[in-house]
């Protein structure tokens, strides 16, 4: 009498039968790669080698705001056959070590010897452009997990507002992480007065902690003395005449080929000033203008 089989049979059958993965093979590479530290005084950059980008101050001094050499990740670097190394990735960072810490300070290095300049440069590729970029508010949640102090600060600053930075916006969340960072890195307790305005110009609306809206109030009270002069009730029943979007819009028609939350947040702290001081005879009592302030600083600087 034929017999069937059970459902965990049919499964163990099943499994014999599939094949076996198939794995791509690899050759094997003999030249030799190690870990060393190296003091970055022997760290080289080759002005001919494509597998580099030019050196950017700005990004080398937002590094030395948040240094700290014991978090410093291994450099990627070339040993070539004159025994100089050259770095591949890590440029920056060992520039500022330098400038912090004096030529004899070592860092880890992850060493390529016998590299072609072809191989140099695909190891730039993948230690740049090969890898997922992490999302802001990653960044942020790990930064809080790694006691960061900055980090810390702004996040007391949102709590204190009644409010918790997520990866999207809510009534009482934030999702616009780098304004949060921005306008909160500029000074101790603006993001706490930025947040509270919004909050009052618009009762916590979802669409009141937005990206360019925070951003620009907060030129508006880092401007100058327009942090101590500023009556905030004024700013807030200002913001609150017209709805978020339609600031918003005004901005960008001024932004020359539309531009991005940064660039359009200036025409739209100009926009706010302009409507606050509307009305108003004291001088005194009037806000002043961002993008006058930034070209009076400029000229003071080139005299």
């Amino acid at each position: 009498m034929a017999t069937t089989k059970t459902a965990a049979a049919k499964k163990a059958v099943g499994k014999q039968r599939s094949k076996p993965p198939q794995y791509e093979p690899v050759s094997v590479d003999k030249r030799p790669v190690y870990h060393q530290k190296i003091p970055v005084g022997q760290l080289e950059i080759d002005p001919k080698l494509d597998a580099q980008r030019m050196f950017q101050r700005q990004w080398a001094n937002k590094l030395h705001k948040i240094w700290n050499p014991k978090v410093l990740m291994a450099a990627i670097v070339s040993k070539r056959a004159d025994g100089r190394f050259y770095l591949l990735d890590g440029q920056h960072s060992s520039r500022v070590a330098e400038e912090k810490h004096g030529p004899d300070f070592e860092r880890h290095c992850m060493v390529y010897e016998q590299l072609t300049p072809a191989e140099e440069a695909a190891l730039f590729l993948a230690a740049n452009r090969d890898r997922k970029a992490v999302r802001p508010v990653d960044n942020y949640r790990v930064a809080l997990t790694a006691e960061d102090p900055l980090v810390t600060r702004i996040n007391d600053e949102v709590v204190a507002c009644g409010l918790t930075v997520t990866g999207s916006t809510s009534v009482n969340q934030i999702g616009a992480v780098q304004a949060v960072l921005a306008v909160g890195s500029k000074r101790e307790g603006l993001l706490t007065q930025v947040l509270t305005i919004l909050g009052d110009a618009w009762m916590k609306d979802r669409s009141t902690w937005d990206n360019m809206m925070i951003r620009a109030v907060g030129m508006v009270l880092d401007t100058e003395t327009n942090g101590e002069v500023v009556q905030p009730d004024r700013l807030a029943k200002v913001l609150g005449k017209l709805p978020v979007r339609f600031w918003k819009t005004n901005a960008v028609r001024m932004t020359p080929s539309g531009g991005g939350s940064n660039s359009r947040s200036l025409p739209l702290a100009e926009n706010i000033v302009t409507a606050y001081n509307s009305g108003l005879r004291d001088r005194k009592k009037m806000l002043v203008s961002p993008a006058r302030a930034t070209v009076a600083g400029a000229e003071e600087s080139t005299e």
